[in-house]
């Protein structure tokens, strides 16, 4: 997959319903919507007569998905506000959409978790971008693209014996959490005698979910 930048400065400009515009989380590069400061904020500002930009609209598969605005989109629903002004381009796909949502949304406004920084990054190489095209919607160094490149680990095996299975792919900070978090149960797993339905047990598999972050277990 080549990444080509889309044309938005020519890009029609259309009065759309707010309640028309649509919110696709597979094809949103952030984990929530950051309604405590973001949109609040925002919404003050709209009031006070500020003028943001057009909310940019991806039409694809009979939907006007937004590629970059869901904040402000979520700041006019907050002040009761029914329209925008939308510059809207057609899309062939969904990678082409997700990658264009990332670059938007890497260049400004609140700024990424590393969290979110990293599951970008593994989606964008799973849509088969290229390094070069990564580093440029991402805005971080070649390195960290490459380091995110590393087969992923599928099982890690706890002190008590268990296997504990998980996608994704913990970096060095993560892994060394998870190990604190595993020690725990060692210390009181007694040789991983413990039911798997005893509430302390399962308060310890709770930690190392935390440690790993975005690492999402499946068994």
């Amino acid at each position: 997959m080549t990444y080509s930048s889309k044309n938005w400065d020519n890009a029609p400009v259309r009065v759309e319903k707010v309640s028309d515009l649509v919110l696709d989380w597979r094809l949103y590069p952030r984990m929530e919507v950051d309604h405590k400061d973001v949109v609040r904020s925002y919404a003050r500002a709209m009031k006070a007569g500020c003028v943001f930009p057009t909310i940019k609209v991806g039409l694809f598969s009979g939907k006007k998905i937004i590629v970059d605005g869901v904040h402000r989109v979520s700041a006019l629903k907050l002040n009761k506000i029914d329209h925008a002004d939308c510059s809207e381009l057609p899309f062939n796909g969904e990678a082409e959409l997700f990658a264009e949502a990332v670059k938007f949304n890497s260049s400004h406004g609140k700024a990424f978790s590393e969290v979110e920084l990293k599951e970008n990054i593994r989606r964008l190489q799973k849509y088969k971008f290229s390094v070069k095209d990564i580093v440029t919607l991402t805005h971080v160094p070649t390195s960290e693209i490459y380091h995110e490149t590393v087969a992923p680990i599928t099982v890690l095996k706890a002190p008590c014996g268990k296997n504990i299975y998980c996608t994704g792919q913990p970096n060095g900070q993560e892994l060394v959490a998870f190990k604190k978090a595993l020690m725990l149960i060692r210390d009181v797993a007694r040789s991983g005698c413990i039911p798997t339905d005893d509430e302390l047990f399962k308060n310890l598999i709770l930690e190392c979910r935390l440690a790993l972050g975005k690492v999402k277990f499946n068994g």
